[in-house]
C-alpha cells in the first residue's frame, strides 16, 4: 500500500517545529532543510504550508537521476541512497515541488525518506511527531484523514492530501516555489 502525507495547511501557524525537527534529525549542515514550511500572502492574511517529498507515484527524480540514486520502495516512499548522488541537482530541477535540497558543504542533495529508520523501529516520522497542532501524518493513503487529494495537481502523481487554509486553493501545490504571494521560501536566503 502506498503512503503520503497529509497537511493540515488551515492550522498550521507556521512554528516551523516540523523543519527544524527534520534537519536535526538528519544531522543536515545548517540552512539545508528536507522539509520546508512555506509563507504565501493572500488577500485574507497569509497561509503556512509544510511540505517535503511527496513520495510521487512517478517520482521525476527516480526517472531523472543520471546515476540511479532514488529508487522507489514496495510501500510508496521514494529513498536516496547517499552513496551514489553525484551532487547534480538534476533531481532538484526535475521535482516539481524542489523538494530534494542541496548541501553545498558536501555537494550532495537530500530529502525526504519518510523517516524509514524510524518506522522500521514503529515510531513515526519527527516531523509528524514533534508537530505541536498534529497537522502533518505519514500513512497509507486510504488511512489518512479527509482533505484534498492534490495528486491530480501534477504529472508526478504526488501522494498528498491536504486540509487547506482559507485563502489557499490546490492549485498552489502545483509549484509552491512559484505561487502568487509566497514571501517566505522555508530556507535561508543567500
Amino acid at each position: 500500500m502506498t503512503q503520503g502525507f497529509f497537511v493540515n495547511s488551515a492550522n498550521c501557524y507556521g512554528c516551523k517545529r516540523c523543519q527544524v525537527a527534520c534537519a536535526n534529525e538528519k544531522v543536515l549542515t545548517p540552512g539545508v532543510f528536507i522539509r520546508r514550511v512555506r509563507e504565501v500572502e493572500k488577500a485574507g492574511g497569509h497561509a503556512f504550508v509544510s511540505m517535503a517529498c511527496n513520495h510521487c507515484d512517478e517520482p521525476a527524480c527516480v526517472a531523472n537521476c543520471p546515476v540511479g540514486a532514488y529508487q522507489k520502495m514496495d510501500n510508496g516512499l521514494v529513498v536516496q541512497d547517499h552513496e551514489k548522488c553525484i551532487g547534480c541537482k538534476t533531481c532538484i530541477e526535475a521535482c516539481p515541488f524542489h523538494a530534494p535540497c542541496y548541501d553545498e558543504a558536501t555537494s550532495t542533495t537530500y530529502k525526504c525518506d519518510g523517516c524509514a529508520n524510524r518506522q522500521a523501529r514503529g515510531d513515526m516520522p519527527v516531523c509528524v511527531m514533534t508537530c505541536p497542532s498534529s497537522n502533518l501524518t505519514l500513512d497509507e493513503m486510504d488511512k489518512l484523514p479527509e482533505g484534498t487529494d492534490v495528486k491530480d495537481q501534477a504529472a508526478t502523481k504526488p501522494n498528498l492530501k491536504v486540509v487547506l487554509d482559507k485563502d489557499l486553493d490546490a492549485t498552489a501545490f502545483a509549484d509552491i516555489d512559484a505561487a502568487t504571494g509566497l514571501i517566505d521560501p522555508g530556507m535561508e536566503q543567500a
